[in-house]
């Protein structure tokens, strides 16, 4: 019950109000007052008759007013507040921790270590005093790095993929016809380069800064079973075939189909892949094609969703398909880049090699002019885009489909650089760079499969369960102490806690 207050235009109305099933009912109606007076008198009334509500059911406030000094004022001084935890964050993510097996690998620091990855991404020594301060878990800085030598050491990486595998397997998809693979770089905060920390083509635009190379591999549900790091300088046309022939070996892989972009395409990469049987959709660069076919796709119908196939080879072909929604993109983007080329050429003073649109011009004063031949195909290829593929089962619905669903390893590494914070790295030894993206990776299947069952994104997930703590409380008499959760103010945290069996163990504190 509670007190209402209703203002009129010459009046205001005092209620006892209760409020069931989210339906709010008067229980009783105290008065209305004319003036200011009236209405302290009619208040006082309202909380008395509460009061006597309460006591008359056997219910006693600690605000009690009849007392000249509440009881919970009493109570408080002699209770001292402790540390406000973030448990029911992590005994979250640690029920799918186990739930997809990786509790066999019985190292509860190293479950710590990829838990604390999603709660608060950040240095070792920092997540050394998150896990004391946030949760009661006690390690030295020395510690934590003895269990990533133990994690790397140990073969943890080959035991958590087959464990990732197998549950993919067992839970997710018994039949793995289709894999997502991609490749990103991670930077260093450092200048200075080693064996495995190379300069090399940055994807975050730190091209003066050393990097590995890391791929990363995914099932349609984009949950992941491999990810492999490689030195700074490597060409990522390079990464598919190893890391493809070691999973189709491992797990006696059959029937695949590799899904890449188009920068793992080379014909040298493809007839490797047909060597290993292996069946693959891989993005097209169009405007590498030989004359015939270029001409060939160009002349492809303007009609939105239009398909057209081209054979490559006896074994491969090449799909395009025309999307009245690429086209207004395509045009757009190509007048943005004449429009700075010719504005690099009006201000010489900004001229590089970096601009899509220019070319040197040899055996003249003027260096730089715009490529005619360049701009002109790529307005040709306004709207088109195609895809190289040697399964030649699959329609060419089923080909672009396949392929749009790309983005499902594209977003796990979005998730692995922003959510994750996998980079800037600050290891320099080579096993704890590894172990670092080994926790990484162990820490995005486990945010992803919480993704899945839950149907919310990893930040909506800690956004609702972090507003949950779980406070020390002790009384300063007897040293007794109790732990107290705080209320679960929404519906979307009732069903992220029941999901994972962890509303009965807050209900019962």
């Amino acid at each position: 019950m509670y007190l209402r207050k209703v203002k009129n235009k010459s009046n205001t109305s005092v209620q006892v109000v209760e409020k069931i099933s989210g339906k709010r009912r008067i229980v009783k109606h105290i008065g209305t007052s004319r003036n200011e007076l009236e209405l302290i008198e009619l208040t006082k009334r309202g909380v008395s008759y509460i009061e006597d509500c309460r006591i008359k059911e056997g219910r006693i406030s600690l605000f009690d007013n009849r007392f000249n000094e509440s009881e919970l004022k009493k109570l408080m001084e002699n209770v001292i507040f402790g540390k406000v935890m973030d448990t029911v964050s992590y005994k979250f993510f640690e029920f799918y921790y186990h739930f997809l097996g990786l509790n066999k690998l019985k190292d509860n620091l190293f479950k710590d270590l990829v838990i604390a990855r999603i709660l608060n991404p950040v240095s070792k020594l920092e997540t050394r005093n998150y896990l004391e301060e946030k949760l009661n878990h006690k390690y030295s800085l020395t510690e934590i790095y003895r269990g990533m030598k133990k994690a790397f050491d140990g073969g943890y990486k080959e035991i958590i993929e087959d464990l990732l595998f197998n549950f993919t397997k067992n839970n997710i998809s018994s039949v793995i016809s289709v894999l997502f693979f991609d490749v990103t770089t991670l930077y260093y905060e450092s200048f200075t380069e080693d064996d495995f920390r190379k300069n090399g083509f940055s994807k975050d635009k730190k091209s003066n800064q050393p990097q590995i190379v890391v791929s990363l591999t995914v099932t349609k549900q984009g949950f992941p079973v491999h990810m492999q790091a490689f030195e700074g300088n490597t060409f990522e046309g390079h990464t598919m075939l190893p890391v493809m022939k070691g999973l189709i070996k491992k797990h006696s892989l059959k029937d695949i189909v590799l899904v890449a972009d188009a920068g793992m395409l080379s014909e040298k990469n493809t007839d490797e892949l047909e060597a290993e049987n292996l069946k693959f959709i891989v993005g097209a660069r169009l405007g590498n094609l030989s004359n015939k076919i270029f001409e060939d796709v160009v002349n492809v119908p303007k009609i939105d969703g239009q398909t057209e196939r081209f054979e490559l080879t006896k074994t491969k072909f090449l799909v395009i398909n025309y999307s009245v929604k690429r086209a207004t993109k395509d045009k757009s983007d190509r007048e943005k880049q004449l429009k700075k080329a010719n504005h690099a050429l009006n201000n010489p003073s900004n001229l590089t090699k970096n601009y899509k649109f220019l070319k040197k011009e040899k055996g003249t004063k003027k260096e730089w002019k715009i490529n005619e031949a360049k701009l002109k195909k790529a307005e040709a290829l306004e709207g088109l885009k195609g895809y190289v593929t040697n399964a030649l089962e699959l329609t060419n619905t089923e080909i672009i489909t396949k392929y749009q669903e790309l983005w499902q390893v594209e977003k796990a590494f979005r998730i692995t650089k922003s959510d994750l914070q996998a980079r800037p790295i600050f290891h320099t030894a080579k096993e704890k760079i590894l172990t670092h993206m080994l926790i990484v990776f162990t820490s995005l299947a486990i945010t992803r499969y919480a993704e899945i069952k839950n149907n919310k994104s990893t930040k909506k997930i800690l956004n609702l369960l972090t507003q949950i703590k779980e406070i020390t409380i002790k009384d300063k008499v007897s040293n007794e102490e109790i732990r107290k959760f705080t209320e679960i103010t929404s519906e979307d945290q009732k069903q992220l806690l029941k999901n994972t069996k962890l509303l009965s163990f807050i209900q019962g504190t």
